[in-house]
């Protein structure tokens, strides 16, 4: 009760009167009593200074070990800072869970990036691949137009004439006539000699059926 008591006091002390006690705790402590080292080491672990207040609060003790002021204070400091070791602990793992969540996150982000790449990628080859085939089916049609076309103009080219065919061949028409006359003479002698060998093998002896 008495500990709840000073440390309420001493939370209402300045941080001016803090900041002079350190500067003159050196050379006062020479002498001091329990209460003295109780109220200083108490004041500076209300203003946050657990280290100097420990090094008092051990001093304190070394000087007057059974003190119930001091022994409660210096308790009070270790819990403090058991306290304060298991939040660093805490905020540490907490840090370090959301450290691994950001690393996770970040993978799906940059797989998902990469998955996406992929898939653009893949559109891309896909419309190439397309347009390829597009493309070669256009110069086939093409190809096929040109053929039916080319035959076309085959049809419609008109039929050479005798005397066209005669040209190309390099041959007056008076050659050609007699060409064929003599071709004709040739025809007729060649029936008559068929005609006079058919009538000599005939036996007059023999019925002509």
């Amino acid at each position: 009760m008495i500990l709840l008591t000073e440390l309420k006091m001493l939370s209402k002390l300045s941080k001016g009167f803090t900041f002079v006690i350190v500067l003159l705790f050196p050379f006062t402590t020479k002498g001091q009593s329990a209460d003295h080292y109780f109220h200083s080491g108490a004041n500076m672990f209300i203003n946050g200074k657990d280290q100097i207040a420990s090094n008092i609060v051990n001093e304190g003790l070394s000087k007057y070990p059974k003190d119930p002021n001091l022994i409660a204070l210096k308790e009070k400091l270790k819990k403090d800072n058991k306290d304060q070791n298991q939040d660093q602990e805490k905020k540490d793992e907490q840090n370090k869970e959301q450290e691994q969540q950001d690393k996770k996150e970040q993978e799906q982000k940059d797989q998902e990036k990469q998955d996406q790449e992929q898939k653009d990628q893949e559109k891309k080859d896909g419309e190439k691949d397309e347009n390829k085939d597009k493309k070669e089916q256009e110069q086939k049609d093409q190809e096929q137009q040109e053929g039916e076309k080319s035959e076309e103009e085959k049809k419609e080219e008109p039929t050479p004439s005798p005397s066209d065919k005669l040209k190309e061949m390099n041959i007056s028409e008076e050659k050609a006539q007699m060409i064929l006359e003599a071709m004709k003479n040739n025809e007729i002698q060649y029936i008559q000699q068929n005609k006079r060998k058919a009538s000599k093998k005939k036996d007059s002896d023999k019925p002509d059926w």
